[in-house]
């Protein structure tokens, strides 16, 4: 489930590039747009750019004005300007943890979102596919595209291979740790690849391996480098305290799942809370709302899939 979700994630990610490339074409075409207005101001493109243009006048909103449609060589002069802006703008400002929390935040909502569709759609299943006790979260995704932006920013002009074998053992690795972490600390499973004739681990197979390194090139070559360029540097006071409540109530979120489940294992094991946090936890964080609230979750070993 993990893997599948993480090729949708990519996907839709990917579908955003390419509607924004889309939409970048034809604001090229007619030197228009807050992008270009701003190369202009800086000098990185001069008026040169509307040399042989064709001027129309056009209504906009009941207001006639001036469009230009510029030639293909002076497009190709905007496109070039700006794919400099977002190179110096890469090698300037390396991705710090403004980036990562909202990478994090994106993609675990994203991935959420559509593993519960996955389900509904491929399965006739609707239920609660969240990872933390509150919002709307799914963890695992969020800390896998953080973890490949993390390692594979400075491989971002490395050959293509490199990246392909880096991201596969990051893919191994990710799944390996998440499954045995769940197991280990959650005493639960979500996903299991014994059934497959070339998994290497319960959690872990070769032909997952190889499509986790094809997904690490395209978010290293394709996404990544315009992700972080949209996300751009907080620049107001209001940006930094938004992030300040996020870190604190993700980090809280985090702390109180874990404890969730640590004393369902607890519980399970017939160990009676010690103090009166532990008395809070299971009080309000108990066997029935671990099983409403996280209900693809398997916390019976007997039911796990055994190898074919």
């Amino acid at each position: 489930m993990l893997f599948t979700i993480t090729i949708f994630i990519v996907a839709i990610f990917l579908v955003a590039r390419g509607v924004l490339f889309l939409v970048q074409r034809y604001l090229d075409w007619h030197a228009a747009g807050k992008g270009f207005k701003r190369m202009l101001r800086q000098g990185r493109i001069d008026a040169g750019v509307y040399a042989d243009a064709v001027w129309s006048e056009v209504s906009h909103f009941g207001h006639k004005k001036l469009r230009a449609k510029i030639s293909k060589k002076q497009r190709r002069v905007i496109r070039e300007a700006r794919k400099q802006l977002r190179e110096d703008f890469l090698n300037d400002n390396a991705p710090g943890f403004y980036q990562y929390l909202i990478i994090f935040l994106v993609a675990s909502v994203l991935g959420l979102i559509l593993e519960t569709v996955w389900m509904f759609v491929a399965y006739g299943v609707l239920e609660s596919r969240v990872g933390l006790v509150w919002g709307p979260f799914s963890p695992l995704y969020g800390c896998g595209a953080v973890l490949l932006t993390v390692v594979l920013w400075r491989l971002r002009g490395q050959p293509v291979w490199m990246i392909f074998l880096i991201s596969a053992g990051l893919g191994g690795m990710l799944e390996q740790l998440a499954g045995w972490s769940m197991e280990t600390v959650m005493h639960a499973w979500s996903w299991s690849y014994l059934h497959f004739p070339d998994h290497i681990t319960q959690w872990v197979a070769w032909r997952f391996l190889l499509v986790w390194g094809v997904l690490g090139v395209l978010w290293c070559k394709v996404i990544m480098p315009e992700l972080l360029y949209r996300i751009g540097e907080p620049t107001t006071r209001r940006q930094a305290v938004v992030v300040g409540i996020l870190t604190v109530f993700i980090a809280l979120d985090i702390a109180m799942t874990v404890a969730c489940f640590w004393r369902a294992g607890q519980r399970a094991e017939g160990v009676p809370a010690h103090n009166v946090f532990e008395e809070y936890v299971d009080r309000h964080f108990g066997d029935e709302f671990i099983q409403d609230t996280f209900e693809n979750l398997k916390m019976d070993k007997d039911e796990r899939p055994r190898t074919s």
